[in-house]
């Protein structure tokens, strides 16, 4: 197989900086927990004995599955599998969505800023998942493995 296309490089630089941008995102989580609380808990009430729920370690984890993730999934994608540029590109979707989705909760300004800054890279990363030069590394990948089958 030739040059991989700078589309597959992009998309892979690009993903590899929304994990960064995902782990910032927690450190800062785990720093301003208390700012996030304020914003995403309903008011309390003097004798209200609702806890709000503890989201530090649900966002932990959910980071580290779609982090190790899509780790795992890179070097699958530059090989030139098909399935991993999908899956790469569902985690893109689903990283658009959940950024557009907490947008509207209306988190502390410094975080705004950082989802929407989230959101803008997955959707370029999107495109270069999707662009027509990442499509064809992966066909041309799949036929030089149909040829190596073949007795």
């Amino acid at each position: 197989m030739g040059k991989r296309p700078a589309a597959v490089d992009l998309a892979t630089w690009l993903i590899w900086l929304q994990v960064v941008a995902g782990l910032v995102v927690c450190v800062l989580v785990v720093v301003l927990r208390d700012d996030l609380e304020e914003a995403w808990s309903p008011g309390r009430t003097g004798d209200s004995t609702v806890q709000p729920l503890d989201f530090v370690p649900v966002i932990l984890v959910l980071y580290g599955v779609v982090a190790v993730t899509a780790l795992t999934l890179i070097p699958l994608l530059r090989s030139g599998h098909n399935w991993a540029r999908h899956a790469l590109a569902l985690i893109s979707v689903s990283i658009l969505l959940s950024t557009l989705a907490t947008v509207r909760t209306m988190p502390p300004p410094l975080f705004r800023g950082l989802i929407i800054a989230a959101a803008v890279m997955s959707a370029v990363t999107l495109v270069f998942l999707w662009h027509p030069d990442a499509r064809r590394h992966c066909r041309e990948a799949a036929d030089l493995d149909r040829a190596d089958v073949r007795p």
